[in-house]
């Protein structure tokens, strides 16, 4: 998946996460982790995508997966993913910004879709509010941090994520298994465990899984995306829409061209 990208130019847009993506096509770790998510039984629920409203969590291997597998993607292709991805981030704060792979009823990418994503429905009831209590506390700080900058996130904003699913079910018969929690975190270890033997990337680790915050600051640059997610947030607030579009269309015209740059660092 990486054969089109020059891992060893400094030119290159993904330049700075070039060693842990070499490292992670030498170690094979795409095979390892499709089979890491072939362990857990497939599943059925009636609602279809109902609960599929937010971005979710990647683990920084499903991140250098995520990037790996755009780069054989058609240029133009590539360019409205990343720019898509930039959106959600710069306006996540003044907006409930629903996940950019969302359809109704399906998933744009659900046959490579994520853990998160997986294991959604499978965790036991109890384990699984842990969980989204332990979202909701974070989401708290995130708006504190925000009062302090003087903005007042919307309520719809920190509303909590998607209650526990009880439609779930495996798409074979029988009943989940009572070991379901144990296998989640088996893999979730397996995952870190796997990171760890990558060469150290702090980038990945400032995104706190947020992919759309790690296309940001690759495509704007780490100050920079953060100065315009600000700026957007606090013009859309104030219902300055109109400048608020003009920003955001000037920032996905840097995403974009940011994304096309690989054409040009490959020839």
């Amino acid at each position: 998946m990486l054969g089109m990208m020059p891992q060893n130019s400094k030119n290159h847009p993904t330049a700075t996460l070039a060693p842990a993506l070499a490292a992670f096509q030498r170690q094979g770790l795409a095979v390892s982790l499709e089979a890491l998510y072939q362990r857990l039984p497939a599943t059925i629920c009636a609602r279809q995508g109902h609960c599929c409203g937010l971005l979710p969590p990647l683990a920084p291997l499903e991140m250098l997966a995520w990037l790996a597998g755009l780069a054989a993607r058609p240029a133009q292709e590539r360019a409205e993913q990343v720019a898509a991805l930039v959106e959600h981030f710069l306006l996540n704060a003044a907006q409930r910004r629903p996940c950019p792979w969302a359809r109704t009823g399906s998933c744009a990418v659900y046959a490579q879709r994520f853990l998160a994503c997986r294991a959604y429905g499978l965790w036991s009831a109890e384990a699984y509010q842990a969980r989204r209590q332990a979202a909701l506390t974070a989401q708290q700080a995130v708006a504190a941090a925000w009062a302090g900058l003087g903005v007042r996130l919307p309520a719809q904003v920190l509303a909590p994520g998607p209650d526990y699913c009880r439609q779930v079910s495996v798409s074979l018969p029988g009943e989940k298994s009572p070991n379901i929690d144990g296998l989640l975190r088996e893999c979730e270890e397996d995952l870190a465990r796997w990171a760890q033997g990558l060469p150290p990337e702090p980038l990945l680790a400032a995104c706190g899984g947020d992919i759309s915050y790690l296309l940001a600051r690759l495509a704007l640059g780490e100050q920079a995306c953060l100065a315009a997610k600000v700026g957007l947030t606090k013009a859309l607030l104030a219902g300055k829409e109109h400048s608020a579009g003009r920003l955001l269309a000037a920032h996905q015209a840097q995403a974009r061209a940011w994304a096309l740059a690989w054409e040009e660092s490959t020839s």
